[in-house]
């Protein structure tokens, strides 16, 4: 009976050895950067994310590193990082407005890993970007692929911003 009893503790003891070391495995994943409550490591990432896809070409409706368009780029940077961005710059501008969200109406209040938007159109947002500190930001236009750009350049970006979005994975909690 006795020897019943050793074997009942031993198997508790390795169940509970085995559990424990699953739990530290996940709790030490690489997954630790993407949580809400480090928000400077998220938005690290995010700007990493972003800037690794420097050079890629552009293509309409594009999502990939085989090509973006502006929206494209913002949805595909931030896959991973927290936020399903919706698939167009309009929609994207427009999460402002649900609960969570930020709106970033200057651009001296922007943090890196903010989404950026211009008015490049007819209607009032056209054109989306990620904001990466010191008044510049990334995305994908037709002309060039994706590339970092001036917020303030006073040919074109700097005369067409209309405002940024924060989102809940990059507000500090």
């Amino acid at each position: 009976m006795r020897g019943s009893h050793t074997r009942h503790s031993t198997l508790k003891f390795a169940v509970t050895a085995i559990v424990a070391a699953l739990a530290t495995s996940l709790a030490v994943a690489p997954v630790q950067a993407h949580e809400r409550s480090n928000t400077l490591k998220q938005r690290r990432h995010i700007k990493s994310h972003a800037k690794s896809a420097i050079g890629s070409r552009y293509r309409y409706g594009g999502t990939s590193r085989r090509g973006f368009d502006c929206s494209g780029f913002t949805q595909w940077t931030y896959e991973g990082h927290g936020q399903n961005l919706p698939r167009t710059s309009s929609e994207q501008f427009r999460l402002a407005k649900r609960h969570g969200y930020k709106r970033i109406w200057k651009r001296k209040r922007l943090r890196k890993g903010d989404l950026v938007f211009h008015k490049t159109t007819s209607a009032r947002v056209g054109h989306a970007g990620i904001y990466i500190g010191r008044g510049r930001f990334i995305s994908s236009t037709s002309s060039d692929g994706v590339r970092v750009r001036s917020l303030y350049d006073r040919y074109y970006w700097g005369r067409r911003w209309v405002g940024g979005v924060r989102t809940p994975s990059t507000i500090k909690r």
